[in-house]
């Protein structure tokens, strides 16, 4: 009996151990939304499963696409069964909601994201989780190429790498760049209360404040290693003025709400960027009959009134923000409503 009962646990111990082996090896995993991008789905596939990295698990997120996405999702899947899972999602919950489920669903100790009609350096994760793991990160970054503005940034300066303090977190705050170029580890993303803001675009600047403000060190590659295509018919260029508006308003009171001590000056420059950028779309849509330009002037000023305050003062209007900006802020300073 007492023979039977210790090979049958010891059977157990050896499936469990053969469990985690397998869920150890997912070093990174990659969440991909997808939403109607069929003409972009094999090359994002072709460049996640060519990467130098092995230990990689990819989600993709059909987030209720009306075009084959969810087909050739699900024949990629049956290709490749154990590096590629699918989920489809019976309601379109938008960029950040498809991150959500996606991150649910992770198993890896790191998790990054990826826009499928984007393009990715084959190096990418194998260099972001080598600097993860050799200096102990929470999040590693490394640099992009925008293509529409010929641009290259790498948003994780030598200025901030390491152990965080307040002042690496207000320079982090102030330009957090994008999600897309980074790996986060799991045990961040995965807290009960850090999730992404549902149907809405802008969706990464509260999210990415939140993980640096939940985060110990950092780290970066100075390698130009994501491509954002800036590709037209991506949901952040399909949104309508008058909802890009509400949702740039969305990001400031999400940010709003993240305000904390010791970071006053980053969370403040963030807020004056996103009331900045909900002026300017006011400004580039005075001819336009279906945006509701005095009300959402009014709503400018009604919640922005205590961030304006003493902003000439703050170190990264001073040092970072644009010309066009600091004039967009002054002017509506002076504007009477």
């Amino acid at each position: 009996m007492a023979a039977t009962l210790f090979l049958s646990n010891r059977k157990l111990l050896c499936n469990f151990y053969i469990l985690f082996e397998v869920k150890r090896l997912k070093k990174v995993s990659v969440v991909v939304p997808v939403y109607n991008a069929e003409q972009y789905i094999d090359q994002c596939m072709k460049c996640l499963l060519g990467q130098t990295l092995q230990d990689i698990e990819i989600i993709a997120v059909n987030d209720k696409s009306t075009d084959e996405s969810g087909n050739i999702l699900e024949k990629w899947m049956k290709k490749y069964p154990d590096i590629i899972k699918v989920i489809h999602s019976n309601v379109n919950r938008g960029p950040g909601g498809a991150r959500n489920l996606g991150i649910a669903l992770a198993s890896g100790e790191y998790i990054g994201f990826m826009d499928c009609d984007d393009l990715i350096d084959r190096t990418m994760y194998e260099k972001l989780l080598s600097k993860a793991e050799s200096d102990d990160c929470d999040i590693v970054d490394c640099g992009y190429y925008e293509e529409l503005s010929d641009t290259k940034v790498l948003s994780y300066t030598d200025d901030v790498i390491g152990e965080l303090n307040p002042d690496k977190k207000n320079m982090i705050i102030a330009e957090v760049g994008y999600a897309v170029t980074k790996i986060f580890k799991s045990q961040i993303l995965q807290r009960e209360d850090m999730r992404i803001r549902e149907g809405v675009i802008y969706e990464d600047l509260d999210f990415l404040i939140h993980a640096t403000l939940l985060a110990k060190r950092v780290g970066n590659v100075k390698e130009i290693l994501y491509i954002y295509k800036n590709n037209q018919q991506s949901v952040s260029k399909k949104h309508n003025e008058q909802k890009k508006f509400e949702d740039m308003i969305s990001a400031f009171e999400a940010i709003q709400e993240l305000d904390t001590e010791g970071v006053r000056m980053g969370m403040q420059y963030a807020k004056l960027t996103c009331i900045a950028c909900a002026i300017g779309i006011c400004l580039l849509n005075q001819d336009n009959s279906e945006f509701k330009l005095m009300e959402n002037l009014k709503e400018v000023r009604r919640i922005s009134a205590k961030t304006m305050e003493n902003r000439q003062d703050n170190e990264f209007v001073i040092s970072k923000m644009t010309n066009e900006n600091k004039n967009i802020l002054d002017w509506f300073t002076s504007l009477k409503i």
